[in-house]
């Protein structure tokens, strides 16, 4: 584990020795419980990889169904996938939806399933992912499918209509604020600010969130595009990841 995310650091530094040094291009997999939290979460970490010539793919665990305050279900579902796809054009990656109701998820053998058939079929080289503690059931669950994901997607036997995967990725981590029960404490830190405008851009594109639910959800509809820029001009953003620990 400490050789892989020596590695990672390197590859997120920018190190043009490592980089050039890559038979074929990375593949990333950032999971998300809803169709906006990879962006929030990695946004800019993704931008980087596809600016390094690496290949990304978010995946919403949900459809998104029931984050709106004025429609919902199958309406808001397909509005939302539709957001997620113009957001796969701004950043130059591609971006998967699973159909779970919004606020309903569990952490079925089900959908473990599906996660792990689409972390094979990524073949993917780094996953990332929600803790398991957080303020919102489908992060929390998110993050305990994800982890119980993690062994089984090299065992054959296990979604067994998938090829396996011959090696195993390297798990991480979103950065969160939550200090109960495990306080979040980073391995690793992204300076984003060299592509900042494209994760605000991605944040463009889910109209139905950042200018219509979000602001209302916290009591502030009100607020105009303007003054929901979520970064500062001058300041200097990053993103952070700690490993998933395994024993």
């Amino acid at each position: 584990m400490k050789a892989a995310l020596i590695l990672i650091t390197l590859l997120f530094s920018g190190s043009n020795a490592f980089v050039f040094s890559q038979e074929k291009p990375l593949k990333i997999m950032m999971i998300g419980a809803h169709p906006d939290d990879c962006d929030i979460k990695a946004g800019g970490t993704a931008a980087l990889f596809v600016a390094m010539g690496h290949e990304v793919k978010f995946l919403s665990v949900t459809n998104g169904d029931a984050g709106h305050m004025e429609m919902g279900g199958g309406m808001l579902a397909k509005r939302r996938y539709d957001e997620t796809q113009e957001v796969a054009k701004r950043l130059g990656i591609s971006y998967d939806v699973l159909d779970n109701h919004d606020g309903e998820l569990l952490p079925t053998l089900e959908i473990r399933l599906d996660v792990i058939r689409k972390i094979r079929e990524w073949d993917a080289d780094v996953v990332i992912s929600h803790r398991s503690n957080d303020y919102h059931p489908d992060h929390r669950y998110t993050g305990i499918l994800v982890q119980d994901a993690a062994f089984m997607v090299g065992v054959p036997n296990i979604a067994a209509d998938t090829p396996p995967l011959r090696k195993n990725p390297v798990f991480l981590y979103y950065q969160d604020h939550f200090q109960k029960p495990n306080p979040f404490e980073p391995d690793i830190a992204i300076d984003i600010t060299a592509v900042i405008d494209k994760k605000i851009d991605a944040f463009d594109a889910h109209v139905s969130q950042f200018y219509e639910w979000l602001p209302w959800i916290a009591n502030d509809p009100d607020r105009s595009r303007k003054e929901q820029r979520p970064v500062k001009p001058g300041s200097n953003p990053s993103e952070l990841q700690p490993r998933i620990q395994q024993s």
